[in-house]
Order: C-alpha cells, then structure tokens, then sequence
C-alpha cells in the first residue's frame, strides 16, 4: 500500500531545522550583541538609525513587492524563486544596517555583530534551499 501525505519523519525534521535556524538567526546574534558590547537590539521594531537609513529601508521593501508581484505572474508555483527573492531582500537590509551602523554609530562594534548576522542568514538560505531539494 502506498503513503499518501507527509512522510512520518517529516514533523520531527522540520521542527528540528526551525529550531536550527532559530538559534542560528536569534540566539547566536543576541549572545554576540552581549559577549561583545553592542547595543541591544529591539525584537519587531524598525530600527532606523537615520533618514537615510530609513528612506532606503522602504525602498528595498517597495522593491521586494514589486519583485514578489513579477515572480508570481512570471514563475507561478515555482516558490523557491519566491524563498530566493525573500532571502535576498533579509539579506540586503542587513547588509543595509551593517552599512549604516558602520558609518554613523558610535559603538563601532554593531557593525560587526550585523556582518555575522548577515553571514548566518546567508547560512541558513543555503541550508534550506538544500533542504527543500
């Protein structure tokens, strides 16, 4: 007889990489935001450090709708381009925090706890789209 529906396996898998990727992408940056002297960081906040840092924190949001709308007209059903497309937003707006952390903040060592965040979402993307084939 044939399996029909999620494998058995598969609820302890995912729940065992959402833990993963919780702690990869959560707790690592916050024990490094302690351990290094950074500033703490806001859970669900903006965290806009400047106009600048602002005004070009909108655009890539304004930019990543207008990419998610031309991917499902272009590619329907095909959600790994979708996942593709979010993780290059996440990754360019802390790419865009590590930026303006670096120019303008006082505490020189924000900047760098962003980089290694930037690094493990980079991680995490990659172990992922390797999961999901």
């Amino acid at each position: 007889m044939e399996h029909y529906g999620l494998p058995p396996w598969f609820w302890l898998k995912l729940l065992t990489i959402l833990g993963a990727v919780a702690i990869l992408i959560g707790g690592i940056p916050a024990l490094l935001r302690r351990k290094m002297g950074a500033d703490k960081k806001n859970w669900f906040s903006y965290n806009h450090i400047n106009e600048f840092h602002k005004n070009w924190d909108w655009t890539l949001r304004i930019f990543f709708v207008m990419s998610l709308i031309g991917c499902v007209i272009i590619f329907p059903g095909q959600n790994r381009v979708l996942f593709l497309i979010s993780m290059v937003l996440i990754i360019s707006q802390l790419g865009l925090q590590s930026y303006v952390e670096w120019k303008i903040t006082k505490n020189r060592v924000n900047y760098k706890v962003s980089l290694i965040e930037v690094g493990l979402t980079f991680m995490v993307a990659i172990g992922v789209m390797l999961w999901l084939e």
